[in-house]
């Protein structure tokens, strides 16, 4: 069993005029050992980069490589929509692998860079 140990960092002294951001929370997660990173070349259809039926309960990393394209991910096959991750953009969640996740460009054919790391049972 490996360990994965994400930290995330928000500060800023000027998002609030009542006070100054600074929070920073760290976790450590037991995962089965390594991680399945893939690129995915997307377009304006929605193309399945996840499928349920080859997953366990997961944390997946996403990010959108494009400078200018925003990108959508969604539930497979109806449409329903988790995140949209403008130009640039990334996100880390826990993914419970119930459903097909899938990713659908606003235009062009920017580039999501997907990891995938699976929960130790």
């Amino acid at each position: 069993m490996a360990s994965l140990v994400p930290t995330l960092t928000l500060t800023s002294s000027d998002v609030s005029t009542a006070e100054a951001l600074s929070l920073s929370v760290t976790d450590n997660l037991a995962v089965s050992g390594g991680a399945i990173s893939f690129q995915v070349v997307t377009s304006t259809t929605g193309t399945v980069f996840a499928a349920a039926a080859n997953y366990s309960k997961s944390y997946v990393f996403l990010q959108n490589l494009d400078a200018n394209i925003a990108m959508t991910i969604e539930k497979a096959n109806n449409g329903d929509e988790y995140m949209t991750l403008g130009a640039k953009e990334f996100a880390f969640f826990p993914w419970a692998a119930a459903v097909d996740l899938a990713v659908d460009a606003a235009s062009g054919t920017p580039t999501l860079e997907v990891r995938i790391y699976q929960a130790a049972s």
